[in-house]
């Protein structure tokens, strides 16, 4: 064997060595020096390969949903919350037939804007919610009441005038007692007198008081009867005043036999209380003139 052979013995620890020392360098410079590995574009990324799994949760932001694909199937039963909706977003459109109950209405949110007209109708009033604030003045009309609805106590006092009583309606049975005054006075007895100026007849005198201007109507009647050639006059007086006519000679009667005399007299007065009397005088004094059975009425007729 010549001095530059190597014995093959000697060589294999050699080889080993220096094949770790070169499997060590080579671990060391895979280890400290950078990797540059290229980034996954999305064709990198099979359709369809990104499942629910492989999203983190909230990593899906606003931005990475396209615009106006949410659809209803994708929002959770009782997801939309009230501050999820923009305000006046929620349309009739929106809101299905017969959701909204009483429930869903805020006290005192429906303003009269919001009630369609001749939406209210009878069934939905209360009894005895339209008070008379409600009712427009003047627009009551006779259709409107319910036939004998105007009560005797609904009527102010006065309100009834004469273009309201129609022609005839009011009969005897609508008079109250002594609604029209009246005072009347009968007698009977033979008096006799042969004055020749007015005197008072004995028994021949009421009073009657009125409420307003009035006529007073004086009826008398009487027996009479003078003695020969004589006349018997009688006149009406109202307190000091003669009733008409007012002459004198309102004649009685001349007849020397009993018979039967009736005089009308009447006078305008005012409302009070008045007397009203007969007087009687005869034409000559030296005969008299009498009277026997005789009747005064005062009737006071509005003037």
């Amino acid at each position: 064997m010549s001095e530059a052979s190597f014995p093959l013995k000697k060589a294999v620890p050699v080889i080993v060595i220096a094949w770790i020392l070169s499997l060590v360098t080579a671990v060391a410079l895979i280890y400290f020096m950078p990797v540059n590995i290229p980034a996954i574009g999305s064709d990198k990324i099979a359709d369809n390969a990104v499942i629910t799994a492989k999203l983190a949760d909230g990593s899906v932001s606003s931005a990475k949903i396209l615009d106006g694909t949410l659809t209803a199937i994708d929002l959770a039963d009782g997801s939309v919350i009230t501050a999820k909706i923009a305000d006046g977003a929620v349309t009739t459109s929106k809101i299905a037939d017969g959701s909204v109950n009483s429930s869903k209405i805020a006290n005192s949110s429906i303003t009269a804007s919001k009630i369609v007209d001749g939406a209210i109708v009878t069934i939905k009033l209360a009894d005895g919610s339209v008070t008379s604030a409600k009712i427009l003045d003047g627009t009551i009309i006779a259709a409107d009441l319910a036939s004998g609805a105007v009560s005797t106590i609904k009527i102010a006092d006065g309100a009834v005038t004469t273009a309201k009583i129609a022609d005839g309606a009011v009969t005897n049975a609508k008079l109250a007692s002594g609604a029209i005054p009246f005072n009347m006075t009968q007698t009977v007895g033979v008096l006799s007198t042969n004055s020749t100026t007015f005197v008072d007849m004995p028994n021949m005198s009421v009073d009657i008081t009125v409420m307003r201007n009035s006529t007073l109507l004086i009826l008398f009647s009487t027996q009479a009867e003078v003695s020969s050639g004589n006349y018997l006059y009688a006149r009406a007086m109202i307190n000091s005043t003669t009733a008409y006519p007012v002459s004198d000679y309102i004649f009685v009667t001349s007849n020397t036999y009993w018979n039967a005399n009736a005089i009308n007299f009447y006078g305008s007065v005012t409302a009070g209380t008045y007397t009203v009397k007969v007087q009687w005088r005869t034409f000559l004094g030296s005969s008299t003139g009498s009277i026997d059975e005789r009747t005064l009425t005062v009737i006071a007729l509005p003037g």
